[in-house]
């Protein structure tokens, strides 16, 4: 049995008191309503590594209004559709590596972590929900492989996890070879599961099941996508359309992808990283889907900006902000004013203002302290990017 825990809500229940009213106004009398907003850190399990703000979308003030203990290591997370529900990995080596699953009570103000269950992978990265709500699944970086849990009817993962294992690549990549997860997502039309193997230089391509099928998805069913050599593929999104666009770390190229049956063709590579430091990390679509954003670390640390051709859906790069150190991850606001950047290093989540019209962003002077931040997330958005 791959499950090692089961934790109470009341053992690990932390109040929160979210501001769901107006914050704030301008002078044209305008109200602010804030969004709430997650962010995952590398903490220890003892401090509160799932922290839960307030962001003003007028103001882009931002302020913490709780978090919960009980993760090691919480650098990813994802959010149910009803937001009632929230899944952070558990970053750690071998058998102490999880996935998790926190409650939140809007109505009462309750973050409670409710399971947590072993990944039977090293290092689990990335986390994510089926398109329906059934299943839930890590990316496993160390462990080289998926695993993927069906849920109960309150969401908590339940019996043996399947796990999908992947074949060696060319020994000859930074990784000798050895596959390292580091996404695992679903394209628009929930038809397809697309692994991005870092190590192998490769997307692991699945047709999902449907709904009546034991396993979310048959391993003998699975496409490969070959990239260029050293590539590092890492996170994907995806237009509304169907085009996938892959951030890759080692390479620090972005790679655009078509959509051929059950499996994707690159059409192009576009540098984001121009001074080689093989250390991209994050990609996101704005909301009108008119630019498209990739964080760069190691080297020259900032969001690159693409606009995204609406016809052929190539990239031009028209941008670069300079950021604070290690950004690890970002977010757009769902009004598409802001982005919001997880600078690890420095301890801090810095915010930009964003121009709708040319998509180049700015400087809002404004940072606030959160304690190796890596992951955020905004609740209540229903866009895909």
């Amino acid at each position: 049995m791959y499950r090692f825990s089961q934790l109470t809500a009341a053992a690990v229940a932390v109040s929160i008191g979210v501001c769901m009213a107006g914050c704030g106004q301008r002078a044209d009398m305008k109200e602010s309503t804030p969004v709430m907003l997650l962010s995952g850190s590398y903490s220890p399990s003892d401090s509160a590594g799932v922290k839960i703000w307030s962001f003003d979308p007028l103001t882009g003030e931002l302020r913490m209004t709780g978090g919960v203990k009980g993760v090691s290591n919480p650098s990813f997370l994802h959010v149910s559709a009803d937001s009632s529900r929230i899944y952070a990995v558990g970053e750690e080596a071998g058998v102490a590596s999880s996935v998790n699953m926190i409650s939140f009570d809007a109505g009462n103000g309750i973050l409670a972590l409710e399971a947590s269950d072993t990944t039977g992978g090293g290092a689990p990265c990335y986390v994510n929900l089926s398109p329906d709500g059934r299943y839930v699944l890590t990316a496993n970086y160390l462990g080289g492989n998926v695993t993927i849990y069906a849920l109960d009817s309150a969401g908590r993962p339940v019996g043996e996890p399947q796990i999908l294992e992947f074949a060696n690549g060319d020994p000859t990549t930074q990784s000798k070879g050895e596959p390292r997860l580091h996404s695992v997502t679903f394209t628009p039309d929930a038809s397809l599961l697309v692994c991005a193997d870092l190590g192998t230089d490769r997307l692991h391509v699945f047709p999902v099941n449907d709904a009546g099928s034991s396993t979310l998805v048959d391993p003998a069913n699975m496409r490969d996508v070959e990239l260029i050599h050293n590539s590092g593929p890492r996170h994907i999104v995806y237009s509304r359309k169907g085009t996938g666009y892959l951030i890759n770390e080692i390479s620090g190229q972005v790679t655009v992808l078509e959509r051929s049956g059950d499996t994707f063709v690159p059409v192009q590579y576009i540098a984001s990283d121009t001074v080689g430091a093989h250390g991209s990390g994050d990609i996101h679509l704005s909301p009108d889907e008119r630019f498209l954003y990739t964080s760069n670390r190691l080297k020259n640390d900032g969001i690159a900006v693409f606009a995204v051709d609406s016809l052929s859906g190539r990239l031009t790069r028209t941008g670069y902000m300079t950021t604070g150190p290690h950004p690890r991850n970002f977010a757009i606001s769902p009004d598409g004013r802001w982005v919001l950047v997880a600078c690890r290093d420095s301890d801090r989540i810095e915010v930009y203002e964003r121009d709708p019209l040319s998509g180049q962003l700015m400087p809002s002077g404004r940072s606030f302290y959160a304690h190796h931040p890596v992951c955020l997330k905004f609740f209540g958005n229903s866009d895909p990017h």
